[in-house]
């Protein structure tokens, strides 16, 4: 068994483009939004933006963790369809929990490596509002007076049932481990909410975001889909929770456990 983790380099496999959706707060403004249909939309942004044709692309990679709609078995196929990729090209939907998006372009540069294909349209994409309500066992229906058994699929994925703990625990086990203080955890949050503020302000986030609004995504052969945005909301321009955060404010909220360092 290898002692270290996974690691590639490549000659020669360039990125031509790359772009993102606004990243909004839970129940937010994209609540409504189908995961697929925001791969969709980047998807298309990002061929416009590289100037390349979606009949060049041989490879479509996706990523994504939680189910969002009744139609995700099909979320890789769909997002490079209604991107106007080829339906001969073949599509895959990557999951690695937090590294599926590095495991995304690591995938695409070995195939691109490997000869598999010249171009690789990559894309990854979430929506934690969307996360189920599931039941495992209601195929062959519930007895009178029984546990139905509908578990929060987002809560459950926040804790790993071999260990035993969730992410909090996880978390206050490695602030312990590597001697990390409540007081270094608040500033190092207030440093990167004033960061996040800095940087969406002076415009420099901008360039790396496409704005969402309600429209419709036809192709040939397929039937229409889109994004509908709900309510009097008609565009969303800029991620919605990056926000001032004094460390004194931050010091002054009551922590999850005891002596722990989050909040």
């Amino acid at each position: 068994m290898k002692s270290k983790g996974l690691f590639n380099a490549f000659d020669d496999v360039w990125m031509h483009a790359g772009v993102r959706t606004p990243m909004v707060d839970y129940c937010g403004a994209l609540g409504h939004v189908s995961p697929t249909d925001l791969g969709i939309k980047v998807a298309r942004e990002a061929l416009a933006r590289a100037g390349i044709p979606a009949a060049d692309i041989d490879s479509v990679i996706t990523g994504n963790m939680a189910p969002g709609d009744f139609d995700q078995f099909f979320l890789p196929r769909h997002i490079g369809l209604y991107a106007g990729v080829p339906q001969e090209v073949p599509a895959i939907m990557v999951q690695r929990i937090c590294g599926t998006g590095f495991e995304l372009f690591r995938q695409a540069g070995e195939q691109i490596q490997s000869g598999v294909c010249e171009a690789a349209l990559v894309v990854g994409t979430e929506s934690m509002t969307r996360n189920p309500i599931a039941a495992f066992d209601h195929r062959t229906g519930f007895k009178l007076g029984a546990p139905v058994g509908f578990k929060d699929y987002m809560w459950e994925a926040l804790k790993d049932p071999a260990a035993g703990i969730n992410m909090i625990q996880t978390a206050e086990n490695l602030a312990r481990k590597y001697g990390i203080t409540r007081e270094q955890v608040d500033q190092f949050a207030s440093d990167s909410f004033a960061k996040a503020v800095a940087a969406q302000s002076s415009g420099f986030l901008a360039g790396e975001i496409v704005p969402v609004v309600s429209e419709k995504f036809e192709q040939d052969g397929y039937q229409p889909r889109g994004i509908r945005l709900q309510g009097k909301v008609t565009e969303v321009m800029a991620d919605t929770h990056p926000r001032v955060s004094p460390v004194d404010v931050l010091a002054r909220l009551r922590p999850v456990f005891d002596g722990g360092v989050q909040t």
